[in-house]
């Protein structure tokens, strides 16, 4: 996982030089969405999860890939890699967990779009809300830019408020309740 974690970051800070909030290295918004998936992971344990392209659960191995994903999250939207790329360098040893990180980052991938609207398009949230690993990332990525925007002042807190009420009328999971409320209550 560590060897994962620093290619996801060197990918984005290094090989493409993106920037959080203007000037931070990119790698400091993926640590902020690790933490707040962290904080949350609770709400995963004990529950079969299945794999949208297999027919069987794969519970063992439910934090790693949540973990892999909430690093790996951006990389296929802003990163420059493709989905067999993150399947591929996943690094879980075992192909199936390994395609599930890959999925969860496919999911929570905006889709193309000239604008915020068409890229969160009735599509993107059917994706999303077939796989509720894919939710919990996301949830973890708003919790992150939220909360980034709130502590800085960012023109972009109103626009994140405004737009949860829609992300959670969309791919609401009861069992993900209190971490869809601590998102809110930001």
């Amino acid at each position: 996982m560590q060897n994962f974690r620093e290619l996801i970051y060197h990918q984005h800070d290094v090989v493409c030089n993106q920037k959080y909030g203007g000037y931070l290295p990119y790698s400091f918004h993926l640590k902020a969405v690790e933490a707040q998936g962290k904080k949350f992971l609770y709400l995963l344990e004990n529950k079969e999860v299945s794999n949208p392209n297999n027919s069987f659960s794969f519970s063992e191995f439910t934090h790693d890939i949540v973990k892999c994903a909430l690093v790996a999250h951006d990389v296929i939207e802003d990163g420059r890699f493709t989905y067999n790329d993150v399947r591929e360098k996943a690094g879980l040893g075992n192909h199936i967990a390994n395609e599930m990180v890959a999925e969860i980052v496919y999911c929570v991938t905006d889709l193309k779009g000239r604008n915020r609207a068409s890229r969160k398009s009735a599509e993107y949230y059917r994706e999303l809300k077939a796989n509720k690993l894919a939710v919990f990332v996301k949830l973890a990525d708003l919790a992150a830019n939220t909360l980034y925007s709130k502590l800085t002042d960012s023109s972009m807190y109103p626009k994140y408020k405004a737009e949860f009420p829609h992300f959670k009328a969309e791919v609401y999971f009861e069992d993900l309740k209190v971490f869809f409320d601590y998102v809110e209550n930001l």
